[in-house]
């Protein structure tokens, strides 16, 4: 008898511990709509000049993607 408690009360904890874990999950779980779009060139603006800027993203797709063309 008390071995069919003891099953029991490890049931319901058991349960209850999942419940808690979806709970703590569904907080950090993706969802969609949530993105933000970020300018990394506007972010970039402030501490490059547009000459800079530019070079440094013609750089990058190069290194990025060296079999294309970029700004011919």
């Amino acid at each position: 008898m008390e071995e069919q408690l003891l099953y029991k009360k490890l049931s319901s904890i058991e349960n209850e511990i999942m419940v808690l874990k979806s709970i703590v999950l569904s907080r950090y779980k993706h969802k969609p709509g949530d993105e933000r779009v970020v300018s990394f060139r506007g972010i970039a603006k402030s501490s490059l000049s547009e000459r800079e800027l530019d070079e440094a993203i013609e750089e990058s797709k190069q290194s990025l993607f060296p079999h294309k063309r970029f700004g011919a």
